[in-house]
Order: structure tokens, then sequence, then C-alpha cells
């Protein structure tokens, strides 16, 4: 039996229809949450996408800043990214087809804001073993009406840079219980926020504006 000429080599798997969109979402709330620890605040940052993808709102955490965008949180303690997001999302309808990614497991309140936006899904970078809601299900009549699937943490870097950012910023303002949750649930990330290196690396990126990828190359082998 004589085999015809050999067709050409496979190339490299084409990546899922949107992966590169979702992928663009994710990178932008990791800036936002960069935003918010350079300005000295909860270091969260949240976007809502649409059915294609593409960002249609952001937020960032605001909390211990004085001001904020038109219609947006600042000065108080609700000031959490996914509620400055998803304050730009109108009445007038259903979002069943956009989705909040935040870096890090949303509070209750912040959960609770996602159903009553209506938003389809909800998916977060970094685990948040104090305060976070991800394995809450809710019980209201509402929320069985329309469940929200939620889905996190992302099991990459992305995911552990979230959760090293929460952390450092837990060690400088937040009570020794909170820590102690960070501490039990997320050791290697703790660990890695209490290093004098880390601390120091950290302060000076936020004091000089870094942008993001030259952070994320300094943190290169250790996250």
């Amino acid at each position: 039996m004589v085999s015809g000429p050999a067709g050409p080599a496979p190339g490299p798997a084409a990546e899922p229809p949107g992966a590169r969109t979702l992928a663009l979402a994710w990178e932008r709330a990791l800036e936002l949450a960069w935003e918010s620890f350079c300005g000295g605040t909860t270091p969260v940052g949240a976007v809502v996408t649409g059915a294609d993808g593409a960002i249609v709102a952001e937020g960032r955490g605001r909390r211990f800043e004085s001001a904020a965008p038109p219609g947006q949180l600042a000065w108080t303690g609700v000031a959490h990214a996914e509620l400055n997001a998803l304050a730009r999302l109108g009445p007038d309808r259903h979002y069943t087809d956009h989705a909040l990614l935040t870096t890090l497991e949303p509070c209750a309140m912040c959960h609770g804001a996602a159903i009553q936006a209506s938003v389809g899904s909800l998916a977060y970078a970094g685990a948040d073993p104090y305060g976070g809601t991800g394995a809450v299900v809710w019980g209201t009549p509402q929320a069985r009406h329309r469940p929200l699937p939620v889905t996190g943490p992302l099991p990459d870097e992305r995911g552990r840079l979230s959760e090293l950012l929460h952390i450092t910023w837990i060690m400088r303002v937040a009570g020794p219980h909170v820590l102690a949750a960070q501490q039990q649930a997320l050791p290697a990330q703790a660990a890695l926020a209490a290093r004098p290196s880390t601390q120091r690396l950290l302060t000076e990126a936020a004091a000089a504006r870094t942008p993001l990828p030259d952070l994320r190359r300094a943190l290169t082998g250790t996250l």
C-alpha cells in the first residue's frame, strides 16, 4: 500500500472563541486592583462584560479614597469594587447575558448586589477565606428564581497575585483575626506577603506607580 504525501504538521491548538477577550477583561480587573493598592485602599478590581465578552463597566475599591467617578462610591465602607462596577448598569433591563469578574472572592454585600443587578454569572480570581461568600447559596425566592453561578478562584498567577495584594493590605490595616483566616487557608500566600523583601517590593512599586506588567515580572518565580 502506497501512502500519499504527508500533510502539514498540526499547528498549535486554537484559542476557544472569546478566550482572548476574557483574558483582557481579567487583565483590566487586575490593573484596577493594583490602582487601588497604589492609592492606599482595598486592592480589588471588577469589570462587567457583555455577551461578547467586552467590558461594559468597571470599578475598583475606593473605601479610603475621598473621590470617585460620578455614580460610584468613595470614602465609605461600602465602596467596594463590585458595587462600583455594577452601579454603571442601568435599571431598564436584566443583564443575564453579562458576567461580573472580580479579583477577590466577593463579600455578602457584593454577592447580593450581583444577584440584584441580574448579571448572569460571577467569577473571582483570588480567594478570601475571611469574608468571601463564593460557596454561599442564597435561599431567597429571588435568588432561586434567578440563580447566579459563581466560579473561582483562578488556578494560576492571576489568582495568586490577587490574594497576595489582598493579604499584604490586610497586614497593614486589618485585625489579627482577619489575617489569621488568611494564614490558615492560604499559608503560602500569607508567608510570601510576610517576607520583608515582598513588603519592600510592593511598597516601592506602589509609591512609584509601577505598571502592573513590571510588578509581575519582579514577582516572577515567587507566585
